[in-house]
């Protein structure tokens, strides 16, 4: 569409991505939407305006994404969707940090309802709100506005951008997104505890010995040096991803599903969280493979940690002083992001047996439940063995055809209005508190960078720091203790 060529129809619902020739657009939100469309989740008016830097025409950017969605989609790519989805697509080439730009938004009007998406770096939150104001796009209908992590760059950052916005978005139209808590298996952690009184009755320190949630991956920073080296794996996943985890892991039962009782239950958790140890490393070269320091647009000095693991404890609450174990890191031996809860041995000397059960919750690549317990040996009179009860339900090929992907997820429920699975300002808040505690730390006790070799289980001092506790990792198939 040509500037100055105003758009005739006024559509129900208009999503904007600003950031639209970015990694996470082409990777995850646009395949996200094809699959809604796929669905037919959404209206014929939906539209879709994906905003932009670089000088693509419409053509060009619709034979850019198609690759993508072809490569990303979990149904068997159909022209014929594929050709419908287009349809719902604008592409919009504007600098969206000069003020004067959003004046080609008067060719685009905005719709009864309007979502954002800021698929960019949050220095530019402030920037492209306020550029949506003062160009008066904010004022008919309902806006409201999804941010990616990092909220910030610090504490003091994420709250002076919290209150920008609220200058612009209402509190409650501000949507912190964690596409982990769109995941499958994580929301299956809460119906897991507590839909079957088996688990929810042992759910304390009486019974539990430790907790471990693991999420490890292959793959380096590729091309994402850049923001690597302004948020590493402390701002990157353990602040975000692994505490929201750990809050459904350990929190106790709401008094209902509603989010603001569910919310009630996580800041209880995020308020009364205790830091005991820390260990942080960073990927160093292996044969072909380079280290961290050589990959482009990073520092060849850089001090940014690529892995960190931390031990926790609760000051209170029925799992008060109970170990929580959790570790992240990049160019690991392999991809897994897992919860094991390991239960105390049975104490009596009854059957002579010391080993524990095990509760493990995978969350990806591969999704399911498994329970080790102790039996009899069969043939043998008392000889305790190992058994296993899995549940693989990512092996059902209609369950993998059913589930909604992460984003696909969170995106419909945006457009529905439901705000559940996102992160309330508090927990944003608690969470920057937690994650300038462990830097705090690392600067008081003057905590070295442990450089670990690819595709190996990261420092050994991590392995110690449990060791010290006379523990060890679970991997993500070991099931016996």
């Amino acid at each position: 569409m040509k500037h100055g060529e105003k758009m005739s129809n006024k559509p129900s619902l208009v999503f904007t991505i600003f950031g639209s020739t970015g990694d996470l657009t082409y990777r995850k939100l646009l395949p996200a939407l094809y699959h809604l469309k796929h669905r037919s989740h959404l209206a014929d008016d939906f539209e879709i305006r994906c905003i932009g830097r670089r000088n693509y025409t419409q053509a060009e950017y619709l034979e850019i994404i198609e690759p993508w969605i072809r490569k990303q989609t979990r149904f068997k790519f159909d022209e014929a969707t594929y050709h419908a989805f287009t349809k719902h697509i604008r592409y919009v080439q504007m600098e969206f940090t000069n003020m004067k730009a959003y004046g080609l938004l008067e060719d685009y009007p905005c719709g009864e309802d309007n979502l954002y998406y800021f698929a960019v770096s949050p220095e530019f939150f402030t920037v492209i709100s306020e550029g949506l104001y003062k160009s008066g796009y904010l004022k008919n209908g309902t806006h409201r506005v999804i941010l990616e992590k990092p909220f910030g760059d610090s504490l003091a950052h994420a709250k002076q951008v919290n209150r920008s916005l609220n200058q612009w978005f209402n509190d409650k139209h501000i949507y912190h997104i964690d596409h982990y808590l769109g995941k499958e298996m994580i929301q299956n952690i809460l119906a897991i505890r507590f839909s079957n009184r088996l688990f929810e009755s042992v759910w304390n320190s009486e019974n539990i010995e430790q907790i471990q949630i693991t999420a490890a991956e292959t793959v380096g920073v590729e091309t994402r040096g850049s923001y690597y080296e302004q948020a590493g794996a402390i701002k990157d996943m353990l602040q975000n991803h692994l505490l929201q985890i750990m809050s459904y892991v350990v929190m106790e039962r709401p008094s209902s599903l509603n989010s603001l009782d569910m919310v009630d239950k996580q800041i209880s958790v995020l308020a009364n969280v205790s830091l005991d140890k820390l260990v942080i490393g960073q990927y160093g070269a292996k044969d072909e493979h380079r280290a961290y320091r050589d990959e482009l647009n990073v520092d060849p000095d850089s001090k940014i940690d690529t892995y960190a693991a931390v031990r926790l404890h609760l000051v209170e609450g029925p799992l008060k002083d109970v170990p929580i174990y959790l570790r992240t890191g990049k160019r690991l031996s392999q991809r897994a992001t897992y919860i094991k809860v390991i239960f105390k041995a049975n104490g009596n000397d009854l059957y002579q047996c010391q080993r524990h059960e095990v509760l493990t919750i995978k969350v990806q690549p591969d999704e399911g439940i498994s329970l080790s317990f102790n039996a009899k040996k069969p043939g043998t009179i008392n000889t305790i063995t190992e058994v296993k009860m899995d549940f693989c339900q990512s092996c059902i090929l209609e369950n993998r055809i059913n589930t909604p992907e992460a984003y696909e997820r969170l995106l419909d429920d945006a457009f529905n209005h439901d705000d559940g699975l996102f992160t309330p300002w508090p927990i944003v808040e608690l969470s920057w508190h937690f994650g300038e505690a462990v830097t705090q730390k690392i600067e008081k006790e003057n905590i070295e960078l442990s450089i670990y070799p690819s595709y190996t289980q990261g420092p050994v001092e991590a392995d110690q720091m449990l060791k010290e506790d006379g523990y060890y990792w679970l991997e993500e198939d070991e099931l016996s203790y």
